[in-house]
């Protein structure tokens, strides 16, 4: 933790004590703008392999296409990305779902990527999904990474039809996600109670309503949970709290990997590869 930070969440720290409701607010700005990076060389590459498209006025999206001309098709995968992420860092998936003849398609979330906007919240992460539904047709699964695992579970909640889902590092609770962030922030107990409320009032919703395990879902949906053990960002209590809501779902666990690093596994692409080919288990947990 750089000098810089320290120093910024002493801030809050004090400020929480004073004005603890004005240090709430300050800090969910922080919280729902994203901050967009340069691209790599690599995903320069991948984005080059695909066709960029408007699904909206607002979003953004790539279309990758099997090279073989003879392949055509006829069911689409979803990749959804994280927070501060956008979709050319899902690409690692491509191949092998390109193989296995589906069209894949990533979005870029609003206020990420090349999507238009600068601010943004995880129920319109869930939203966005919704649309590409409704725009582009169902899906036969949806692949999520951290927020977007838990936009798309947000998704399935409100009718997303959607046959199988791989859910990747995701939070099961929004509130858990709010209150991890603003303590990281510094901000005291009274604060982050504020926290949490503001951003109930910002994005509509209640906070507490946002949580998959209480939300009403299709628990029979085939379901494969990927999480690590060193994910520091969002902790694999996440995934486990929610394989119980699942009647089809098993949690493929890795270890050392983190957060970021689990998007290019190998293991983990093959594990995905062998899941949309149809080899699916019942609720069980599997260690790389």
């Amino acid at each position: 933790m750089n000098i810089a930070f320290s120093s910024y969440r002493m801030m809050n720290r004090i400020t929480s004590i004073i004005a603890p409701s004005w240090t709430a607010k300050k800090a969910l700005l922080k919280f729902l703008t994203p901050r967009r990076s340069p691209m790599k060389p690599w995903e320069i590459q991948a984005e080059g392999k695909g066709t960029r498209f408007n699904l909206t006025d607002n979003v953004s999206a790539i279309r990758w296409l099997p090279e073989d001309k003879n392949i055509k098709p006829t069911k689409k995968v979803l990749l959804v990305h994280g927070w501060e992420s956008r979709a050319t860092h899902m690409y690692g998936f491509v191949p092998q779902l390109l193989q296995q003849g589906f069209e894949v398609i990533a979005l870029d979330m609003p206020a990420h990527g090349c999507s238009s906007g600068s601010m943004t919240d995880a129920y319109e992460f869930s939203q966005t999904v919704l649309l590409a539904e409704k725009l582009l047709g169902s899906f036969e699964a949806i692949i999520g990474h951290s927020m977007g695992a838990g936009a798309a579970n947000f998704a399935i909640a409100k009718g997303l039809a959607s046959e199988k889902l791989v859910l990747i590092s995701g939070p099961s609770s929004i509130e858990n996600v709010l209150k991890r962030f603003a303590r990281y922030l510094g901000l005291n107990t009274n604060a982050v109670n504020f926290f949490i409320t503001h951003c109930g009032n910002f994005i509509g919703q209640k906070t507490e309503n946002l949580d998959l395990k209480t939300l009403k879902i299709r628990p029979e949906i085939p379901t494969l949970f990927i999480h690590d053990r060193m994910d520091f960002e969002v902790p694999i209590s996440e995934s486990e709290r929610m394989l119980g809501v699942f009647t089809n779902a098993e949690l493929f666990v890795t270890e050392g990997l983190g957060h970021r690093k689990i998007l290019k596994s190998e293991l983990v692409l093959n594990k995905i590869s062998s899941f949309m080919l149809g080899d699916n288990l019942p609720a069980s947990l599997s260690i790389e």
